[in-house]
């Protein structure tokens, strides 16, 4: 998959900019605050319909502007393929090609893209919102089911918290409520399970190959039941669980169990990495966990996804640089942010394209 065109219009620091790019590498360099991540978040948007750095998409729209608007070509192995994206503040409007696309879930996955930021650092020590919104969103790349089931479990947990604030409560229609509900979250559950053991097996690979320091990685899925190759043996368990907090549920007005509770515990060495690992080791951990995310991506779609590094390899000398693009197919196209310029045989040997960034304006060097 090759990112060919990119359009944007008032998107953060950029009022207007056309951009065409060939495969391989693309140098994107610049003095910090002038516009690089703002490229790479555009991109990103275009794959996951929502950015890395904020949960409003009106943050994302220029300052004094009514709306933002993004377009791509994409070229697949199969068909080239142009989507669209324009957002003001009543909501988001999707297209491909000039189709409108009413689904979320019918729009990701069309364009894949993986990044890794500065921000990803926070991942370990953040709260469990953050840590299973980092699985929804690559699992959503990988899986339009989990993305449709993800998002009618969410609907539902909404009608239910609603549903318990009520003054009169008809527990026959909140069991229904409850049973859809479960029938979501154990495709979930099962899902997260999975994308989780094929990540670390991945990962676990990919982390001795950068870091060569001996240590041990493993996670702990924090689920809200045991997992079980049965989904009826799941939904049962789900049930006694909400049959057990049904009376607090009512006092408090909200579900306490379920999907919407669960967290990740990632360690090295048998301890939190939170609390253990050097801030070289967490960056080590979460490229490993993104290239190992790039692989699931070919194996499931057969497509390579764009990848997308901010500032990355700076903080990288130029053994463990070589070692990274080593474990990335040539055939993966890679935008890279950087204050300073690289030598290009940190690089390897594969076609790069160097651009400069000032002030929202962008040009190739």
């Amino acid at each position: 998959m090759i990112l060919q065109s990119l359009k944007m219009r008032n998107f953060r620091n950029y009022d207007r900019a056309k951009l065409e790019f060939d495969e391989g590498i693309h140098l994107i360099t610049g003095k910090n605050a002038q516009g690089k991540t703002n490229l790479l978040e555009s991109i990103l948007y275009l794959s996951t319909t929502r950015s890395h750095r904020s949960f409003e998409d009106e943050n994302l729209i220029q300052s004094g502007k009514d709306a933002f608007f993004l377009d791509a070509k994409i070229q697949k192995k199969r068909k080239n393929v142009e989507i669209h994206a324009n957002v003001n503040e009543k909501g988001k409007n999707l297209f491909i090609y000039q189709t409108p696309i009413k689904k979320v879930s019918d729009f990701i996955g069309e364009f894949n893209a993986v990044m890794f930021c500065p921000d990803d650092m926070t991942l370990f020590q953040a709260s469990p919102k953050i840590r299973r919104r980092f699985i929804d969103i690559e699992l959503s790349k990988i899986s339009r089911m989990y993305t449709k089931t993800l998002h009618t479990s969410q609907k539902l947990l909404k009608e239910r918290n609603a549903y318990l604030k009520r003054e009169t409560i008809d527990y026959d229609y909140l069991d229904v409520l409850t049973e859809q509900l479960i029938d979501q979250e154990v495709v979930i559950i099962k899902q997260r399970y999975r994308f989780l053991q094929d990540l670390w097996k991945s990962c676990t690979s990919f982390y001795e190959d950068l870091s060569k320091d001996g240590t041990e990685l493993r996670y702990v899925y924090k689920s809200c039941i045991d997992f079980d190759e049965n989904e009826h043996n799941m939904k049962q368990l789900l049930e006694k669980r909400y049959a057990e907090a049904l009376e607090r549920d009512i006092f408090l007005k909200q579900t306490t169990v379920g999907i919407h509770k669960e967290d990740f515990m990632f360690l090295i060495d048998g301890r939190e990495i939170s609390d253990y690992a050097s801030q070289g080791q967490k960056r080590t951990v979460l490229l490993a966990m993104k290239i190992a995310i790039v692989h699931m991506v070919y194996l499931l779609t057969k497509e390579y996804p764009v990848l997308l590094l901010d500032d990355v390899f700076s903080e990288l000398d130029a053994i463990r640089r070589k070692k990274l693009l080593v474990s990335l197919p040539r055939e993966v196209q890679i935008f890279l942010t950087t204050t300073e310029m690289l030598k290009m045989d940190d690089l390897d040997d594969r076609h790069t394209t160097a651009w400069i960034v000032e002030n929202g304006t962008i040009r190739r060097m």
